[in-house]
């Protein structure tokens, strides 16, 4: 894939969604089972499985209902990455992304003390910067807000055109593309590819592309 490689060599910042690229969050602690506990404190069913979406459906509480289910999932997120299960080629392409001399960071929607301690785990705490997770008690801006994908870029200090940012969802890609920076759409389920090639050029199904690519850049 000659055109991620030379996206890849091109890149001064290199931005990795967190759930997905990196790891699978919940594969030791399922999400269903941290939404319906994050539903206990709401008081009502919330039509998902989702964690997040319980915590964007707790905005309509009130900020005190949100700030309560905020810190449980910060709990639960927290205790879900100690059984995470890392995604095959994920912690190896930031490693092959360092050693390429390139500024490697984390964009994510789950909370930044999730992200610092599964990456502190892993041996990378200490050479990811910017971690740039979930703002405490503001689902309003996660991801596709543009806030998070703008402070990660301010806090490297790198201009959009200087980034790639790879991720495997449909928001992802949005916000990638709203600010400027090219993404990389992760297909890592089959469902995903069609959607992903109608708005990124760029298309992997696995991250030891990723891996490959930067080796090789």
């Amino acid at each position: 894939m000659a055109n991620l490689r030379a996206t890849l060599a091109a890149a001064k910042l290199i931005l990795f969604d967190f759930d997905g690229p990196i790891c699978d969050v919940f594969a030791g602690l399922p999400a269903v089972t941290v939404a319906r506990r994050l539903e206990g404190i709401l008081g009502v069913r919330v039509d998902s499985d989702d964690p997040l979406r319980v915590l964007q459906e707790a905005t309509r509480f009130g900020p005190e209902v949100v700030q309560a289910v905020e810190s449980e999932l910060v709990s639960a997120e927290v205790e879900a990455v100690n059984t995470a299960a890392p995604t095959p080629g994920g912690l190896e392409s930031m490693r092959a992304a360092l050693a390429a001399g390139k500024s490697v960071g984390v964009l994510s929607n789950n909370s930044p003390k999730a992200i610092t301690c599964f990456l502190r785990s892993a041996g990378l705490l200490v050479d990811v910067e910017p971690i740039v997770g979930r703002a405490y008690g503001r689902p309003d801006l996660m991801k596709p807000h543009p806030y998070l994908l703008q402070q990660a870029l301010t806090c490297a200090q790198v201009n959009p055109g200087d980034a790639v940012f790879i991720g495997d969802s449909a928001t992802d890609i949005q916000v990638a593309l709203n600010g400027g920076v090219t993404p990389i759409a992760l297909a890592n389920k089959a469902e995903k590819r069609a959607s992903f090639e109608r708005s990124s050029s760029l298309v992997i199904d696995d991250m030891n592309s990723v891996k490959t690519n930067l080796a090789t850049a």
